[in-house]
């Protein structure tokens, strides 16, 4: 996963966004700072939808709050509980690995959830 959250760190950053520092490296996170250095989106590295749901699930995640991301293997979104987490107020980010780690209609999600 590691390598995968670098992949993501780099082109956030190609993308021109403010990339937060590496203090919470060791929980799988990354996340965007904003205004006044308060957090812009988080994108969270899980390797399943059920991880995903059970460790990303706030009761009282409102509308307002930053966008978050479950960065997923393109593989999950066959799973039968994908759509639970756009109910969750949880963006899935799908990546495929290969030669290099494609992230699946980034841009597209990126102009769609965050305000720069």
């Amino acid at each position: 996963m590691a390598d995968i959250r670098e992949q993501l760190r780099c082109q956030l950053i190609a993308h021109g966004y403010n990339v937060g520092s590496d203090t919470r490296a060791a929980h799988g996170e990354i996340y965007l700072k904003g205004e006044g250095d308060l957090a812009s989106a988080l994108f969270e590295f899980k390797p399943s939808v059920n991880e995903a749901i059970d460790t990303m699930y706030q009761g009282a995640w409102v509308e307002g709050l930053p966008p978050r991301f479950a960065v997923l293997p393109e593989c999950a979104a066959e799973d039968p509980s994908f759509e639970l987490l756009e109910q969750m107020g949880i963006i899935p980010l799908l990546y495929k690995t290969g030669e290099r780690t494609e992230f699946l209609d980034l841009d597209r999600l990126l102009q769609e959830h965050l305000v720069r």
